[in-house]
């Protein structure tokens, strides 16, 4: 009996060996097939099912910033930005460093920012971010920027780099932006950002002068190496930059006094913001060591007053000078302020290039240690 079941077993075992060999197909063969075959469609159809088919579905998936659509065709200024005839077009025109826009482009390989030079020799920088990345700067002459691919993609450009030796004041010179056109086959679609909003009023150290290297011309100065930046990452929130190299409480500066450029944005235009603050900060003061200490808290007061005017509920935070400058004085005006608050910077140790404006490691330290100090003033949850 077991020689009857040991020769079935056999036949068997030779027939079975017999119907492999007539459809051999090698086993590596068959594994990368069926591999191929099988990651493609899974792969096809993830990636069709995860590609948003409108704008606002896109904007749905960004989280490094919060977006909403404008309806219109064109980008959104936020910042210090006014119309002016330049060349005999009109120009959207600012004379602050850190004005931004903001846009999605679709369909393009790549924009064009057009801007006409005001500036005379030393040209400005721009800064571009694409999808929430590392800024990038370039000349306001090279305005052209590819894109990664057709798809959507959020754009945010920043005035990233003005000389501090022209007539910003009288004469409006600074960034002249003409057009921002796509390339063949793409738009323009307009978003604004909804995150929480911090105006930043200061001197030269707000605007970025010689964050990148000692000296005031274009190349050494960056709004996106200026310690509102850094805070304003941290946290996420809007910068909404109001500084200007030289100017003080007291002291003119390239844009008059504090009060003055509260409400103006030149001597020809009036201050019409593009946002509301959230929180309005103030690092002023470094400028005006030589004032007496009664002038400078009579052109605090009065400017308290014109911010207060401005925004009777809005929250301000006096950020004391890195050098003390005027810190008792300030100390005392802003006791009498109602929803204020005082960060003190005295012991902070930041790093300057010229003995007076941070490096870009000095103002990403005085950035971080500001976010912090607002997220204990006003909780977590009031950026989230």
């Amino acid at each position: 009996m077991k020689r009857i079941l040991c020769l079935l077993l056999s036949i068997l075992l030779i027939l079975s060996v017999t119907a492999c060999g007539e459809n051999e197909v090698t086993p590596s063969s068959s594994t990368e097939i069926s591999s191929i075959d099988t990651s493609s469609a899974t792969d096809e159809t993830a990636d069709t099912s995860s590609i948003p088919d409108t704008d606002e579905a896109f904007l749905e998936t960004v989280t490094y910033r919060d977006y909403e659509l404008t309806g219109e065709k064109a980008p959104c200024y936020i910042g210090r930005w006014f119309d002016k005839k330049v060349d005999g077009k009109i120009h959207k025109v600012t004379v602050t460093d850190g004005s931004m826009m903001y846009f999605m482009v679709n369909g393009a390989e790549s924009f064009t920012l057009s801007f006409t030079v005001t500036t005379g020799d030393d040209i400005p920088y721009f800064a571009y971010s694409i999808d929430g990345a590392q800024p990038i700067r370039q000349l306001v002459t090279e305005g052209k920027v590819n894109l990664p691919d057709k798809g959507r993609h959020t754009v945010r450009i920043i005035t990233d780099g003005l000389t501090e030796y022209v007539d910003k004041w009288y004469n409006e010179l600074g960034f002249a932006l003409k057009e921002v056109t796509v390339s063949e086959g793409g738009e323009i679609i307009g978003i604004r950002p909804k995150n929480k909003v911090i105006f930043f009023y200061g001197d030269s150290i707000t605007e970025g002068v010689c964050s990148i290297s000692k000296g005031f011309f274009s190349p050494n100065n960056s709004a996106t190496s200026a310690f509102p930046w850094f805070c304003s990452e941290m946290l996420g929130v809007t910068p909404y930059y109001v500084g200007y190299s030289g100017s003080g409480v007291v002291v003119e500066g390239s844009l008059r006094p504090f009060e003055v450029a509260i409400n103006s944005f030149s001597y020809n235009f009036p201050a019409k913001e593009t946002a509301t603050p959230d929180i309005i900060l103030i690092n002023h003061g470094a400028n005006d060591a030589g004032v007496s200490d009664e002038a400078f808290r009579q052109g605090l007061i009065t400017a308290i007053d014109k911010l207060r005017k401005n925004y009777p509920t809005i929250p301000i935070v006096y950020m004391i000078t890195f050098g003390q400058t005027k810190k008792n004085v300030i100390t005392e005006v802003m006791a009498d302020v109602e929803n204020s608050h005082i960060v003190h910077t005295e012991g902070w140790g930041i790093p300057t290039n010229d003995g007076y404006h941070p490096t870009p490691d000095g103002a990403r330290n005085a950035g971080e240690r500001l976010a912090m100090e607002l997220k204990y003033i006003f909780g977590k949850e009031f950026f989230d």
